[in-house]
């Protein structure tokens, strides 16, 4: 998706963030028809008979991402920003698993699905739930939010909502600007393999049946992508990882209700408004030959998701040491090379430092039945001063174990040269000798 939303090269810095926004070498493209989007999760409540039985994908990843957000050392969840937050299934997971919270804002662009669980909180009024959300209406995921200062915010997450945004560069630079130095943004979306079993499903009946195909499943992001966004809008310590859930149906057309009644349908701005029937039928057969389960006659439908992690700058964090900072070369330091390993003797295999001070080195041999310490000093290179192969394509550069590039004298080569002709002209001669005496006894 992102390959295809904005050139290559574009300067993430935002100078306004509104409708209009201003980027340099950047241009915005509308793949999601973001109205439709939310006409779709309006439909979830009021075309829907049991709404809450199909948040059981929401729910799961909400339950994993606030265990992310726990799990980070001393995190601050005082003011906290949920964007696209659909029902609010995070806010519940987060207050069952005791985070202590002074307000919490969720922003969200569907009326009907930001208000649905209103009847039901207001009935089981505990003592459990303090805080009453603030919620935050809009017009698209892509406006600005108001009501929120910059950098207010201790904490923002997103819990499976940014694969339907269309200007991921411009909204990471918004919400950065809304949190606190030190603040977190924490989010989880959609991969780029998601659904691959319905794409591929869909593509090749299309094309079996209509001789063309267009698309049926939304474009998804790639995980290089995120890390790239992220560190273009300048967060520190950007982290991004990837899981995938399986969830099995009994055939295809179960799945795509599912997804509809998720809100989760195909939204693309040029997207086909009518398939026949026959390309549906054979999109299913095709499904459950190529990926059915035969043990229980079932279909599975994989979800990547991609969780991303990014800190808003500030001084306490963790900082690289300036360029040419270091009292020490890596190849002054005895018995190690540039990348913390020490040889053998006898092998040029490398067994691992187990301290800080390179005092204790675990040898990969094996003796008697176990690993055996070795400290050995390492043996001098020798090979240095080989002569590397040459071709007229390229030069084969010789490294020590310091990793220090070695090239040979004009007087070295020279001599190696003369050494080389003088050992060829000593063969030639035996071998004619050689020649000599086998003549000699071949006469008598």
């Amino acid at each position: 998706m992102l390959k295809s939303t904005f050139r290559k090269g574009f300067n993430l810095k935002c100078f306004n963030w509104n409708q209009t926004r201003q980027y340099s070498n950047y241009t915005k493209m509308t793949i999601f028809d973001t109205n439709v989007k939310t006409t779709q999760k309006n439909n979830t409540v009021t075309n829907v008979d049991d709404p809450k039985h199909y948040d059981y994908l929401m729910n799961e990843v909400a339950d994993r991402l606030a265990d992310r957000i726990l799990d980070i050392k001393d995190i601050k969840c005082g003011n906290v920003l949920d964007f696209g937050s659909r029902n609010g299934a995070l806010f519940k997971y987060i207050q069952e698993k005791g985070a202590k919270i002074d307000k919490y804002y969720m922003v969200e662009s569907s009326k009907e699905l930001l208000y649905r669980d209103d009847l039901e909180n207001n009935n089981n009024n505990n003592n459990s739930n303090k805080i009453k959300p603030t919620k935050i209406l809009v017009n698209s995921l892509e406006d600005k939010i108001e009501g929120i200062e910059d950098q207010s915010l201790d904490l923002i997450i997103s819990n499976l909502s940014l694969h339907w945004i269309n200007d991921l560069p411009g909204v990471f630079g918004g919400l950065k600007r809304l949190l606190k130095p030190n603040g977190v943004f924490l989010a989880s979306l959609f991969g780029e393999d998601t659904l691959m079993e319905l794409k591929d499903s869909l593509y090749l009946a299309e094309i079996e049946r209509e001789g063309g195909f267009s698309p049926h499943v939304s474009p998804f992001t790639k995980i290089s992508d995120i890390g790239n966004i992220l560190s273009k809008n300048r967060y520190s310590l950007p982290t991004v990882d990837t899981e995938k859930i399986t969830v099995n149906y009994d055939n295809m057309f179960v799945l795509m209700k599912d997804l509809q009644n998720m809100g989760e349908n195909n939204a693309i701005l040029k997207r086909r408004n009518y398939t026949s029937k026959d390309t549906f039928l054979a999109a299913s057969a095709i499904y459950k030959h190529l990926y059915g389960n035969e043990e229980n006659d079932s279909i599975p439908a994989t979800f990547q998701i991609i969780y991303l992690i990014g800190w808003a700058p500030h001084e306490s964090q963790q900082k690289p040491l300036q360029r040419g900072s270091a009292k020490k070369h890596f190849s002054e330091i005895s018995g190690t090379s540039s990348f913390g390993y020490k040889f053998n003797n006898d092998s040029s295999i490398p067994s691992i430092l187990t301290n800080e001070n390179n005092s204790v080195a675990f040898s990969q041999q094996q003796e008697e039945g176990g690993i055996q310490e070795q400290q050995q000093e390492q043996p001098n290179d020798d090979s240095i001063n080989e002569p590397f192969p040459k071709t007229d394509d390229f030069i084969i550069k010789r490294l020590d174990y310091h990793g220090n590039f070695h090239f040979e004298k004009p007087q070295q080569q020279q001599q190696q040269q003369q050494e080389k002709d003088k050992e060829n002209d000593q063969n030639n001669n035996n071998n004619q000798n050689q020649n000599e005496i086998n003549k000699n006894k071949d006469d008598k």
